[in-house]
């Protein structure tokens, strides 16, 4: 039932990114534009830097994204990721008790949508703004999962493995908002708040997740 319950969760995250894109052409299409943008006006580049370190976890996030904008305040766009995660102690080696630690070097892509509250007129709803993402992550992990509990090693979920190289493909479906701070009238920093829609075993999130950024156009 909760598999059932997941697949519902993302077509219906999906659905909403194509009906907010829907609008937003339909919008711009049935509206004269006084102000016409070249391509490079609205080209933006930027992205986030992400470092924790707790009492036995390690991680490194660096995502770099370019944007365009489709009107001033719908802006879709494409992002490059990579992380370096580390938890230490994670896994027991059931013959000797030892302990192990999960290591993984991750990369992958995404797609996301942001809009801009910015015609809302209320100071600081304005620079308030929705966002969507989708984002495939690749990585290959030292311990190969196995099922009907036959390995060599466990985690603390109960979990078998064996040390074996596996090479595992996670989707995250992101859906949340966030606030942004104008710097230059065509740069900003931002902190968005994100709800990852596809927690998997493997997966490096916990929701929520908080991503600080910068955003700059040319």
């Amino acid at each position: 039932m909760m598999k059932y319950s997941g697949h519902i969760a993302k077509i219906f995250f999906l659905i909403l990114i194509f009906s907010l894109v829907h609008r937003t052409l339909a919008q711009q299409n049935n509206r004269e534009i006084k102000d016409k943008k070249t391509f490079i006006d609205r080209v933006s580049i930027g992205g986030a830097l992400g470092f924790g370190f707790g009492s036995n976890s390690i991680l490194v996030d660096v995502s770099p994204i370019i944007g365009y904008s489709l009107t001033d305040n719908f802006v879709v766009g494409l992002g490059l990721t990579y992380k370096y995660y580390q938890l230490n102690d994670y896994y027991l080696k059931l013959e000797d008790g030892s302990l192990k630690d999960l290591k993984n070097n991750i990369y992958g892509g995404s797609v996301f949508a942001r809009y801009f509250l910015t015609g809302i007129g209320i100071p600081v709803i304005e620079n308030m703004f929705l966002h969507a993402e989708v984002e495939p992550l690749i990585f290959t992990n030292d311990y190969k999962l196995m099922p009907y509990n036959q390995g060599d090693f466990i985690d603390a979920y109960g979990n078998y493995y064996i040390n074996e190289n596996e090479q595992l493909t996670i989707t995250s479906y992101f859906l949340g908002g966030g606030l942004r701070q104008m710097i230059t009238d065509r740069s900003y920093l931002y902190i968005e708040v994100l709800w990852n829609f596809n927690e998997e075993l493997y997966s490096p999130y916990s929701n929520p997740r908080i991503r600080i950024g910068f955003a700059a156009g040319f």
